[in-house]
This record gives structure tokens, sequence and C-alpha cells, in this order.
């Protein structure tokens, strides 16, 4: 069995500014302007663009889907 890595916990404004700098990293993302951070029962945290700007919505699911995987390698939410 394979150890799972120690994450650093982040607060939820830290998270989702981490995320949102994150997303608009992507191209043709830049426009997105609004994600939502989830806590979820088993301690983890989901991440959903909640306002899209002018990009289409498959490929900001796209772009938000890899940095939430990114960002739950290296962080939890801590408050």
């Amino acid at each position: 069995m394979i150890a799972k890595p120690a994450t650093s916990g982040l607060n939820y404004a830290l998270l989702r500014r981490r995320c949102l700098d994150a997303v608009r990293q992507w191209p043709g993302c830049e426009s997105i302007s609004g994600i939502r951070i989830v806590r979820l029962n088993n301690g983890g945290f989901s991440v959903c663009v909640t306002v899209y700007g002018e990009v289409r919505k498959s490929l900001a699911d796209r772009a938000i889907g890899a940095v939430e995987r990114e960002m739950r390698r290296q962080f939890h939410l801590s408050e």
C-alpha cells in the first residue's frame, strides 16, 4: 500500500484565490471570474466555476477539473 503524502492546509480565501489564479492560466480561460469551493464530508473539497465570462463551458470545466486535481494533491482546507 502506498502512503498518501501530507498536504498543506489553506484557509478558504487563500485556496479560492490559488484555484482562480491557476484556472486563469489555462489558454482561453482568462475571463473566468467566479469559482465556488465546497467542503466535502471526507475532509476534501470540490471546485466548480460559477461565472464563466466568455469561456466555453466545456473548456472551463476541463480546466477546473485539472486544477482541482492538482490542488487536492497539494492542499486541504484547514478551517
